[in-house]
């Protein structure tokens, strides 16, 4: 008898010390210091001079169950000495994972992306944009969800439900790249607000060089549409409810990376409301709020990416970036919509032990005759420091609905270091 108890105890302690042996837990932290410099006053806002941020980021990751179920913590905080909105916290990640036979379940707090194109990414919808991180809206919020997935011979499939949805955030009138803008309350079309219940799903798969995803979205929308206020002149944030149709199509052959996002989306208020001069979508007056009534459109980016491999008989690879981006709305499409343009740019990539990149970049807008020009590098100094460099030109024409950031012209400079 206290032979098998022995054996029990030692099958029990070598059970545990292989649960605990094959656990995996990761703590990592990063600091980043980001100094930009703007040559000009502000049209509408600060002056020209130095501006300094501080960040930190970190990520603990815990696994168990022989690594098929595990718990992932990204906090993100941002301190701006300018911009109080651009102060900000947030948690990226805080989600549950389990991996099961022909699926994947996660819930909790998490980021997803969907696109291939490089200018713009039409179908991602499911996380909001942190617009106070970077303006190419590439920096999301953390979203609250529940997602399915399920690995099928004919495809992936991906279900989500999302109970919560995030508000964009905005710079300050204090800020840089504001426009001067200051904003009221936002509005939403839900009674529910926020509460509201989004649903979402994508499929995807590919055949051969050829992938491609379709992907349907109901619920309130992440852009808001940009009202007025006759009471105080400020802008009014408004989200509708929406529904959204994506499609994603990349073929890859050789050095070629052909690609196309489109979506068809209906639920959006037209700018038809004459006011002060302009057309807008949302009019808030003294007898309540006014919207317009609602005008489904498409819009799509395609185009393509071509890589020379050791160009000059170095290891540097040289990408050729061109891409057409258009909304159906035209002259009535929101104002972070690109209606009419053309990218044209190069990516770098040095292949150095530095992991050195660049790109640059020019999007051109060929009704307005306006240009934005954007260059974005990054090499490692050692193991736990690594630079960013970040420069962006702005010429809008007097049409153009971003006229307002014609001073807004800047260089970033930010040093990462990671614990």
């Amino acid at each position: 008898m206290s032979m098998c108890v022995g054996k029990s105890a030692i099958a029990m302690v070598l059970l545990v010390t292989t649960s605990v042996t094959q656990a995996r837990t990761d703590v990592l932290g990063q600091v980043d210091y980001e100094l930009t410099a703007y040559a000009e006053d502000a049209t509408y806002g600060p002056d020209a001079g130095l501006k300094n941020s501080v960040a930190l980021r970190g990520e603990v990751y815990q696994d168990w169950d022989d690594g098929y179920q595990s718990i992932t913590f990204k906090p993100f905080y941002r301190w701006d000495e300018n911009d109080e909105e651009r102060t900000h916290g947030d948690i990226r990640e805080l989600i549950w994972h389990k991996v099961g036979l022909g699926y994947e379940l996660k819930a909790g707090i998490g980021k997803v992306f969907w696109g291939v194109t490089e200018s713009a990414h039409l179908v991602d919808i499911i996380n909001q944009t942190d617009l106070v991180e970077s303006i190419d809206g590439e920096q999301k919020l953390g979203q609250p969800m529940i997602q399915l997935l399920l690995e099928r011979d004919w495809g992936n499939l991906d279900l989500f439900v999302l109970p919560y949805q995030r508000e964009r955030t905005l710079p300050g009138q204090d800020g840089r790249l504001s426009g001067g803008l200051a904003y009221d309350d936002t509005q939403y079309e839900s009674d529910q607000e926020q509460s509201h219940v989004a649903v979402a799903g994508r499929y995807y798969t590919y055949i051969d060089q050829l992938e491609y995803a379709f992907s349907v979205f109901h619920g309130t929308s992440r852009e808001p549409v940009l009202g007025v206020s006759q009471l105080s002149g400020n802008v009014v944030p408004y989200y509708p409810l929406i529904n959204q149709l994506g499609l994603e199509v990349q073929y890859l052959d050789e050095g070629w990376a052909w690609k196309l996002e489109s979506i068809y989306r209906d639920g959006m208020p037209e700018y038809s409301i004459e006011q002060f001069g302009q057309r807008l979508a949302v009019l808030q007056t003294p007898s309540g709020l006014q919207v317009a009534d609602d005008e489904a459109y498409w819009s799509s980016v395609a185009g393509f990416e071509y890589t020379q491999v050791g160009v000059f008989d170095s290891r540097i690879d040289l990408g050729w970036v061109a891409e057409h981006l258009y909304d159906s709305r035209q002259a009535k499409a929101s104002l972070s919509a690109f209606e009419h343009d053309v990218l044209l740019g190069t990516r770098w990539s040095f292949n150095d032990a530095e992991e050195s990149t660049l790109l640059v970049g020019m999007l051109y807008d060929y009704e307005y005759q306006d240009y934005g020009l954007s260059l974005e590098g990054s090499t490692r100094l050692d193991n736990r420091l690594s630079v960013d460099v970040e420069a962006r030109v702005f010429a809008p024409s007097s049409q153009n609905p971003q006229f307002g950031l014609r001073d807004d012209d800047f260089i970033e400079i930010t040093l990462q270091y990671y614990f």
